[in-house]
């Protein structure tokens, strides 16, 4: 079968133009190619959005935000397909659906040489006790990465690109960072899906202490773990400190999201990561 050429860019910027189509139905056609072409069309839509046809901007404006959504929709299919679900690529991917424009390459850079720094000020006999403690000093104190305690509910405290920004989070959020740089450090780190309050769990051996990132890396016992639940209202059981796997957190985060973007009225976003975690959970990408 013949493979047809891609679009020009004057067929291209003819098709935006169309967006203003009054019939439901022809509109409705237009839409459909637009996803199906994909990001190609977002320098024409970047045109119509500027232009002085309101209508016409308005429609390009909600389709520039379908078609960026629907390359994330691919990308966590494929994410939710691979062997193993890598927790950085799909932090960043989360990222991209509040900043598209970012370059996740940025960031996990900017992981690759904290996590040297803390390496390159070890001695060479150093243990997996002494970096834990190394990395925990120098994220927290050096760093100054904390718990965003007067803007909890601010969406920015997800989304792993502006955790790193403004070294403020949430207990998942700077969970996860502390992940991957404890991932790149080789320390034997885990996520904890405490309800309430994610925690990392810390085992170098047959013992476990966990890790509060939100309250500047405090260090918490099992018993401390229990009295901390105890307080929030929840009866502990075993399964509160057990092992998370990257997808478990990845929708952790994203359901934190979903319940923020209600609390703010905004359905729209709260809907469209319902959307990722069915994708991530089923590794099915869902369709226009």
């Amino acid at each position: 079968m013949e493979r047809m050429n891609p679009p020009s860019e004057r067929e291209l910027r003819s098709l935006v133009t169309l967006l203003d189509e009054e019939d439901p139905g022809s509109f409705e056609l237009v839409r459909r190619q637009i996803l199906r072409i994909g990001e190609p069309v977002l320098p024409f839509l970047d045109e119509a959005r500027a232009g002085g046809d309101q209508n016409l901007a308005a429609r390009a404006d909600v389709m520039t935000r379908a078609v960026r959504f629907q390359r994330i929709k691919d990308d966590f299919a494929r994410l939710a397909r691979a062997p193993e679900t890598d927790l950085e690529t799909g932090a960043l991917l989360l990222a991209r659906f509040a900043y598209p424009g970012i370059d996740p390459q940025v960031y996990s850079t900017w992981l690759d040489r904290v996590a040297a720094r803390v390496f390159d000020d070890l001695p060479s006999e150093a243990d997996a006790a002494l970096t834990f403690q190394r990395l925990n000093s120098h994220l927290f104190q050096a760093l100054n990465f904390v718990g965003n305690e007067t803007r909890y509910y601010d969406p920015d405290n997800s989304f792993l690109n502006r955790v790193i920004d403004t070294r403020r989070g949430i207990p998942v959020s700077l969970s996860v960072l502390y992940l991957l740089l404890g991932k790149r450090l080789r320390l034997p780190v885990f996520g904890v899906g405490a309800p309430g309050h994610f925690l990392v769990g810390f085992r170098p051996d047959s013992h476990t202490i966990f890790l509060d990132a939100f309250h500047r890396g405090k260090i918490l016992d099992l018993n401390e773990v229990r009295r901390m639940l105890t307080r929030s209202g929840y009866e502990f059981r075993p399964e509160f400190v057990e092992r998370c796997s990257a997808r478990d957190i990845l929708v952790r985060m994203m359901r934190n999201l979903i319940s923020i973007y209600e609390k703010m009225g905004s359905p729209d976003r709260a809907e469209m990561l319902s959307t990722l975690v069915e994708i991530l959970m089923t590794g099915r990408p869902a369709r226009a």
